[in-house]
This record gives C-alpha cells, structure tokens and sequence, in this order.
C-alpha cells in the first residue's frame, strides 16, 4: 500500500490507515512504502522508503538550486521506482493499492508493479488525474474551473492556479502533459473513486468506464459514537480558507438570527471571518478554534445538525461522513461528491453554493423542526452504518482485490 505520507497528513492518509487497520484485522499482510520523514509511524519497513523531498519549506534559493532534482522527483522518479522494486522483490505482493504518490514518489512506481505482473488499484482523493493542481479550482481567484479536464493542462500557467506561481504551475502544467504522453496512469487496472463525480471527470478526461470503480471511504463508526440527543446550536467544523463557504454561513446567519452558531477550526480566512460577525453584530456565531480528539467529538455530538458550505467541488469530505456516524443531519451544497453523501430530504438538505438566502431557509427548517432533525440524524447513522461501516468496505473491496488478482493469473 503506497502512499507518499506514512502519517495522517489529511483526509487520504486517514482513509490509507483506516485501510491498512481493517485489512490487518481480517488477517492481510499490509505493506508499506512511502517516503522517509520525521513525523512518519513506526514500521520495519522504513528502511524501504524512498528519501524525504519537501517542497513547501524551502527558500527561494535552495528551490532554485535543486530545479533539476525537483523535476526529475516529480516527473518520473527513478529513486522512487528503485525502491519500490526493491521491495516489490523482497516481499512478493499480489496486488498493489496506491493512494497519494504524484510529486513526492511519481508514477515511476506504476512501471515497477507492471514489470512484476502486479495489479494496482488506485483511490483517487482528488482531481490531480484531471487537474494538474489536484482541485478544480483556482484558489486566488476563489473559482471553480474545469478548463483542464480534457488535456489543455496549458490553462493551469495561464491561471496560475498552483500555488499562484507561474513556475510552479508550468511544473505541474509540464508534469501532467508529460505523463499522459506517457500513457503511465493507463497502468493502473481499477481507480476507486469515493465519488461518482470524480469519476465522471475521469471519464470525460479519457478514462476508461470500465476501469472506475465507485465506493465511500471506511470510519471507523466506533470513533463517532451515535449520539441523537443535542443541545441549542449548529456548526460548522472543518479549515477556515475562502472555498470552504463559511462567509456565505455568516450572511446566512443574518438572515437566521435565532440560530446559535459554533465555528470550530482555524486557517486564512479566520479573522475576515471574526471581523464581518463582530462588524455585524452576530450575537449567535461563537468562535472555537482548533478542537481535536474526544473535544471535537462532544462539540459536534450535541449539535442540532452539521453545514458543509463548501464552494469547490468537495469530493467527499470526511467531516461528513463522521456527522453521520453521530446521527447528525447535515446541510451541504450541491458541489463535487457532497449531493452523493446528503440525500436531500432524507438525511439533511442541499442548497446552492453561495446563496446565503437558501442555506438561511434550510437552516431555519432544521432548527425549528426538532422532530424532522431527529428522524434525519437516525436516518443519518443508517447510512453510515450501511455505507460507510469497516465491515460493509472490507467485503467490496476484498471483492474488488479478488477479481483483479485473478484476473492476473489467468
């Protein structure tokens, strides 16, 4: 199992660990391989890891120093394959389950599994396969964009949507016209999609319909205990940057003042958030910061029901899945994967992206219905237990690593 993070980094390598745990509590020796760094866990196959390559943290300079190094780690990594063969030799695996690897490992390791005869499955957590700069959306310009989809990667340099950097967008820009020359991710024999959006994008890029395959990340239920009972708020938990929506949150809260609001998280966009509710004279919006663990849990736990704003094409936030799991309705936009989790009407509501009138109506409808919010945080839990259970993933995707193991031997 090969993911470039062998620490929770974000939302992949929490669905990589969940993975791992489950398949090595039905009996799968689950190896390892990533790249070396200082938060990573403990394993006996550190030694096999490719070496550490950071990006963010260098200067300037020493990025200009080691341009050749970078492209050639990002492009196609021939430190990165010798690992992985070395590896592949030592253990003998049946089958390959890549996750995050462009960048930090390339798609240098995909020709080491085809040389051993290995299938791979790949879950794609985001749009890096469609998009050079992984989201479908120009953080500065704050704008959904899809110009990129079918191959015309030239538009990430005209926008500068990585990193809103010229050179870093011709990087990536270069990268994914490089590897599709290439063919390289035609290697991979399933990609697994935690959402059928994502998958659509795949396929109006050029993927094969055959080649998708559709199915929720796993929880572990047990961490987000079901609690229907709740106390006198709502909230929004998550990372407090621009296309998370939480600004069109506040100005719905003007149009839904007897709604007691709780913010939990921290990021850019915090004090332009803080300064618009004090300017406005939210009464009912409280800050919380960062809360984690057994903190967050509780926060969330006695809330009415959950808003996810988001205005980029979320592909299937976690944070949803657990709001569920604790049998909390929740209210999303219609964007990305996020329609796929909330069935409207059943579990909570969607509204349209940025309209602060229509996220206020729902909001109001949930809040003072205690009744139709209660029935949607049990018909909530069902989903997550139906869905999103460790018991209900393992069978399809063992189902899933089954075929494709069989299909190599023929």
């Amino acid at each position: 199992m090969v993911d470039k993070f062998f620490f929770i980094k974000g939302g992949a390598e929490r669905y990589y660990f969940e993975l791992k745990k489950l398949l090595e509590s039905k009996g799968h020796e689950v190896i390892p391989f990533s790249m070396r760094h200082p938060e990573n866990y403990d394993t006996p196959f550190a030694g096999d890891f490719v070496e550490n390559l950071e990006f963010n943290d260098l200067s300037a300079l020493t990025k200009i120093r080691q341009t050749p190094r970078i492209i050639g780690r990002v492009i196609y990594s021939q430190a990165s394959k010798e690992a992985v063969t070395r590896l592949v030799e030592k253990v003998k695996p049946d089958i390959a389950h890549v996750h995050m690897i462009d960048h930090q490992l390339s798609p240098s390791i995909l020709h080491a599994f085809r040389d051993y005869g290995i299938p791979v499955v790949q879950t794609c957590h985001q749009y890096k396969l469609v998009c050079p700069s992984y989201r479908l959306f120009i953080m500065h310009k704050n704008q959904v964009c899809e110009k990129c989809v079918k191959g015309d990667f030239y538009h990430a340099v005209l926008e500068r949507c990585h990193k809103d950097s010229f050179a870093a967008s011709a990087l990536v820009a270069l990268e994914s016209y490089i590897h599709k020359a290439m063919g390289i991710y035609n290697l991979i024999d399933i990609f697994h999609v935690p959402s059928r959006f994502l998958g659509k994008k795949l396929v109006e890029a050029g993927y094969s319909p055959d080649k998708i395959w559709h199915s929720f990340y796993t929880i572990n239920l047990e961490d987000y205990p079901y609690h229907p009972k709740s106390t006198d708020y709502v909230i929004y938990y998550g990372r407090l940057s621009e296309e998370k929506g939480v600004l069109t949150l506040l100005k719905a809260m003007l149009r839904a003042p007897e709604v007691n609001l709780y913010i939990v998280g921290d990021g850019p966009q915090r004090p332009i958030l803080e300064n618009f509710a004090s300017k406005e004279q939210l009464k009912t919006v409280r800050f919380w910061g960062n809360q984690n663990g057994g903190a967050l849990v509780r926060l969330v736990q006695q809330a009415k029901f959950v808003v996810v704003p988001s205005e980029w094409y979320d592909n299937s936030p976690l944070v949803i899945y657990e709001s569920f799991s604790m049998g909390k309705p929740v209210i999303a936009s219609t964007l990305g994967g996020m329609p796929e989790l909330v069935d409207d009407g059943e579990n909570g509501f969607h509204f349209t992206a940025g309209e602060a009138e229509d996220l206020a109506e729902k909001m109001r409808l949930l809040w003072h219905d205690p009744a139709l919010c209660e029935k949607m945080g049990k018909n909530a839990r069902h989903k997550a237990e139906a869905e999103f259970s460790p018991e209900a993933h393992y069978a399809k995707i063992l189902a899933v690593y089954e075929k494709l193991i069989a299909s190599k031997h023929k």
